[in-house]
């Protein structure tokens, strides 16, 4: 940029900042810009007639450009880090299994005697897996010991019980009802 480009955006910028004081989103980087303009018009300035703006030879804009694309790369190590994470296999597995008929009953019976959950008397059973070179899937006789005394079973939540009766229709709302309003 020569010097006449550079004094064009300085007169912009400080137009800019004026008018920033009107609007109170533009105000940092209004000034930002101005001190930037001013920055750039010294750098010319001490160079000598005819000198011109390069970025190239700017060591604060280089400094800057280097910081930036640093930040960049490591935003993209991070997001790689991230698809990394999310496609590696967990430790750990999160099943819901629906035992139908003779097992399921069994299982919750052994489970209810016990005092424990179907659900980590599956998983007691899953720890002592064992797998042959064939592909067969063995469990070796597994004790399923009672849970210790005050640990309670995870049982099914109660049913939703209202303190106060919900107010819909006619009744609540007297010969004003006009039916459920439809929000077009």
């Amino acid at each position: 940029m020569t010097a006449e480009q550079i004094g064009v955006g300085l007169v912009a910028a400080r137009d800019w900042e004026r008018q920033a004081g009107r609007d109170e989103h533009a105000g940092l980087g209004a000034a930002w810009e101005v001190e930037e303009w001013e920055r750039i018009d010294v750098l010319v300035r001490s160079g000598g007639p005819g000198a011109v703006y390069d970025v190239a030879r700017d060591e604060q804009a280089q400094a800057w450009l280097a910081e930036w694309e640093q930040r960049l790369q490591a935003g993209r190590q991070g997001r790689q880090r991230q698809v990394r994470e999310r496609v590696r296999p967990a430790d750990r597995v999160q099943v819901r299994a629906v035992l139908p008929g003779e097992a399921g009953r069994h299982l919750r019976a052994l489970a209810e005697e016990r005092g424990w959950s179907a659900e980590r008397v599956l998983a007691v059973l899953a720890e002592h897996v064992q797998f042959d070179d064939d592909g067969l899937v063995h469990v070796p006789p597994v004790a399923v010991t009672p849970a210790p005394p005050g640990l309670e079973t995870d049982h099914e939540h109660p049913p939703v019980s209202y303190q106060v009766r919900p107010r819909f229709g006619r009744d609540d709302y007297g010969d004003s009802y006009g039916g459920p309003m439809l929000d077009w």
